[in-house]
């Protein structure tokens, strides 16, 4: 098992250490310790020389962290920049190793290496482990299927330096089609990470991690490569997994003011599903797997490429960029299947994405004030191949589906931000979006009930936004905006296999989901705070979910809710309650420093006057959502703390708000130490108290209101993990 977790790693480290000698790294820096940018320094004379340090300036296509933070001063709603430096502190698995501390963000995970549901403003509430309503990036090229949906292990991490979340309609401007938003993810360059680094890490329930990374600049040219093998056992039956990942980026300066970058992922995943459990059984045997998740062997195994293509031009007055993409991937699924009740068994697919992006800014005066005018178009396309065959003990059977899917988007957006008076600007923007979504049903049944549910369906819609930015100085900005979302369904919210005798796939007709939204929000940073707070009010209509007939108290499949809102508040804070305890400040050196970090989400989302749920509480998102971290920093590279994740109340899991997952607190712990210039040292906890809680569940429609004690026996929980510990050794040259 471990030689199959490293086979990649190990598999390039000896040809690093030859080809990487030439390159100087500090220990063990995070991207956060990179500096931004290399100039030219000349130095006073030195008898009769005159010394010149010559580098190199930063990438053009993947900016520095300190200039993306000018955006705050452009983003009038809820805007985050989340610096990658923090996560090298502790085990480097999943998003939710990366977006620590970030508020607005709520992610679940059922295996608790990887995270299979992110929440923002509600969006993608039933999404099992294929998210949607958030639009995810690379340097601003998507990553999304045509269809909406979003496999979010594909992408490693570690290799990251920063990501920009834009909550709301803030991402309106990168074509973003939902209620969330886009996180878009930045990449280090050889210009951030030169030279090479190994990192292993081991822990509990077998986890294994080990990664390679070479980066540098030649020339003109830049290059920074990452090879990744991950393998778990698992703690619970039935849930070993392995994943290896390539992530791979180069760049090419034509110009100080003109690079392109060529982009390379890479990623082969097999993974075993323990299934769900019932709330006495998560209580009683979290270790357990579902039964027949065993006999049928339940799991999900892909292979995935992906190769992009970006150009970038900056000047003084205008940043411009084109970009394209393609991406191929193969999986297969073995799933439930009921002979003459349920027949979805075991589902092999492969996709072909292409997609492009051309966009703008540019800088000037117009009406006695300045001016940011963004423009930008961006097309997808996906074709999508499924074949569905029956689940005889973990071996394909005789066929039960077949279908080829087509998704196409077209997005056209601009915007315009015009300062008022002084640092008062106007932001006001407009996209326009046509999707196509085209299903054909290729599977030839002998019963006659079985009619061909071939399907073509053609989306359009203009999606405005307004807003005021203050900035009231030059760290702290007030706002407020209003604007409108729009989601076409995806292929799972329409396509799925119904119960009862003789019966494939089906086709449901639905309307995209719809939503305004009003936001107000602040934040800023002073000395020794930085913080930051959204509160937004949806109104939404034909919203995106599942749904049951209260006849039968069966479920059936995706739905369009007539009304419903979504409201809350993100809040972020972080507090230097103390510096300079044993080392002293000056101008050249910080000393040590005692930091907090903690942030809030409320996520309130209720149905408005339904037929069928009045006005209960939509199931599946934690209310209440809190995590702090107090942490001490030394200047010799010592640190350590405590963290908290705290799930306040319990929430619904159910629409009849009948069956809830409980509340839990989590509490863990991190420290390290830069042994030396070269090497660097981690171990965390987590978990500490031991505590059972549900790190993942499954939404449900059906009614358990009049079922007696069936709620109770919903298998819709997915165990976290108990106590646990990791810990890991990062080597530099």
């Amino acid at each position: 098992m471990i030689s199959r977790a490293f086979q990649l790693p190990t598999s390039i480290i000896t040809a690093l250490f030859f080809f990487g000698g030439t390159y100087a790294l500090p220990a063990d820096p995070p991207p956060s310790a990179i500096k931004d940018t290399d100039t030219a320094i000349s130095l006073p004379p030195v008898s009769d020389y005159n010394i010149t340090v010559i580098g190199h300036a930063g990438s053009l296509t993947s900016p520095s962290l300190s200039q993306a933070a000018q955006k705050k001063k452009e983003v009038p709603g809820g805007f985050t920049l989340q610096n990658a430096g923090p996560m090298h502190q502790g085990r480097v698995s999943g998003m939710d190793d990366l977006f620590q501390n970030a508020p607005g963000l709520v992610m679940l995970s059922e295996n608790e290496v990887e995270v299979s549901k992110v929440f923002i403003r509600g969006s993608g509430v039933y999404s099992e482990d294929e998210p949607v309503g958030v639009q995810y990036l690379i340097d601003g090229l998507t990553l999304n299927q045509a269809d909406g949906e979003m496999i979010l292990e594909d992408l490693d991490m570690s290799t990251f330096k920063y990501s920009e979340v834009y909550r709301g309609g803030s991402a309106l401007q990168y074509g973003a089609l939902g209620l969330g938003g886009a996180i878009n993810f930045v990449p280090c360059t050889g210009y951030d990470a030169p030279g090479c680094q190994v990192r292993l890490e081991a822990g509990s329930f077998g986890f294994m991690r080990g990664q390679a990374t070479a980066g540098g600049v030649v020339g003109p040219f830049d290059y920074y490569v990452s090879l990744t093998g991950r393998y778990r056992e698992g703690y619970r039956d039935h849930s070993e997994e392995s994943t290896e990942l390539l992530f791979g980026d180069f760049g090419y300066k034509m110009s100080g003011n003109l690079e392109n970058r060529l982009y390379l992922i890479a990623d082969k995943t097999d993974r075993q599903l323990p299934g769900a459990l019932s709330l006495q059984q998560m209580d009683s045997a979290p270790k357990q797997a579902e039964p027949v998740a065993i006999t049928e062997n339940f799991r999900k195994d892909w292979q995935y490429v992906r190769f992009a293509d970006k150009l970038a031009y900056t000047s003084d007055s205008l940043e411009a960029d084109a970009g394209a993409y393609w991406w191929h991937r193969n999986a297969g699924e073995p799933n439930l299947y009921i002979p003459n009740v349920y027949y979805q068994g075991i589902g092999t697919f492969y996709a072909d994405d292409f997609g492009a992006s051309v966009s703008g800014s540019t800088h000037g005066e117009f009406l006695g004030g300045r001016n940011i005018v963004t423009a930008g178009f961006t097309p997808a396309a996906e074709r999508e191949v499924d074949a569905y065959y029956a689940n005889d003990s973990g071996r394909q059977g005789a066929p039960t589906g077949q279908d080829i899917e087509w998704s196409l988007n077209m997005v056209l957006y601009a915007q315009v931000q015009h300062y008022l008076a002084g640092k008062l600007s106007l932001v006001a923007g407009l996209q326009a979006a046509w999707a196509d979504r085209n299903f054909n049903d290729g599977f030839k049944s002998p019963a006659p009930q079985d009619l061909n549910q071939s399907h073509n369906m053609v989306f359009r819609t203009l999606s405005p936004k307004i807003g005021l930015l203050h900035e009231l100085n030059d760290k702290d900005q007030a706002f407020a905006n209003f604007s409108r979302s729009w989601q076409p369904p995806s292929f799972d919210d329409m396509v799925a296999f119904d119960n009862g005798p003789n019966t494939s796939q089906t086709f449901t007709p639905l309307k995209p989901q719809r939503a305004w939204t009003a936001e107000a929000g602040a934040r800023g940073e002073d000395n020794r705070f930085k913080w930051e707070v959204s509160l937004y009010h949806s109104w939404v209509y034909d919203e995106l979910l599942d749904g049951y007939n209260p006849l039968t108290d069966a479920e059936i499949g995706g739905v369009n809710i007539a009304r419903s809102y979504n409201q809350g508040i993100e809040a972020g804070l972080e507090i230097r309650l103390l510096g300079s305890n044993f080392v002293n400040d000056d101008k050249t050196h910080s000393g040590d420093r005692l930091t907090l970090r903690q942030n809030y989400t409320l996520s309130d989302l209720h149905f408005d006057n339904d037929p069928i749920y009045s006005d209960n509480r939509i199931a599946g998102v934690p209310v209440n959502d809190y995590e702090a971290q107090l942490l001490y920093d030394s200047r010799s590279g010592f640190y350590a703390g405590p963290n908290l994740h705290w799930s306040i109340t319990h929430y619904p899991v159910d629409n009849a708000n009948t069956l809830f997952a409980p509340a839990f607190a989590l509490v863990g712990f991190k420290t390290g130490m830069q042994l030396c210039k070269r090497i660097s040292i981690f171990v965390e906890a987590k978990n500490l108290l031991d505590e059972r809680y549900a790190s993942s569940v499954d939404p449900i429609s059906a009614d358990y209101a009049n079922s007696g004690t069936a709620s109770q026996s919903a298998q819709v929980f997915h165990p976290g993990d108990p106590r646990s510990y990791y810990g890991g050794v990062t080597l530099s040259w």
